[in-house]
């Protein structure tokens, strides 16, 4: 028998279950958000390649689709690391957890600002391309 930090008695293959379970769900966490990020990637590629082959500028909204799927992954292994820390509670490990949260929260906040940017410029232009229109049309 083991004493949790509760001071609950917990029965040995109890807690080695609970752990086993938590690593498992942790590292399919994980993996999904790699998976999530590495599909953004190369369908972001293929976008980009395409783009270039057709002679077409379509860089800022290939750059947000790249940025959806980023931010994504990035709180999906945010979940993981929460889980692992939960199975194994030490004060270093918390620490690493608050430093990896907050590093992941500053990437993904540099992410979504520079996807409000990119939508930004992407309505200027087509403000700009309707307003040569209206005056090509009055001419």
């Amino acid at each position: 028998m083991l004493i949790d930090s509760f001071n609950v008695i917990q029965p040995p293959a109890l807690i080695s279950g609970l752990q086993y379970v938590s690593l498992i769900t942790a590292a399919i966490i994980g993996f999904i958000g790699v998976i999530i990020m590495a599909f953004g990637a190369l369908y972001s590629a293929s976008l980009f390649i395409l783009s270039v082959l057709q002679r077409k500028n379509h860089l800022p909204q290939i750059r947000i689709e790249l940025g959806k799927y980023l931010a994504l992954g990035l709180e999906f292994l945010v979940g993981k690391d929460i889980i692992e820390t939960i199975v194994h509670p030490t004060w270093t490990d918390l620490g690493k957890l608050a430093a990896i949260v907050a590093l992941r929260t500053v990437i993904t906040l540099f992410l979504s600002w520079e996807l409000k940017d990119v939508l930004h410029g992407m309505e200027e232009e087509q403000e700009m391309a309707k307003m040569v229109s209206r005056q090509k049309k009055s001419s």
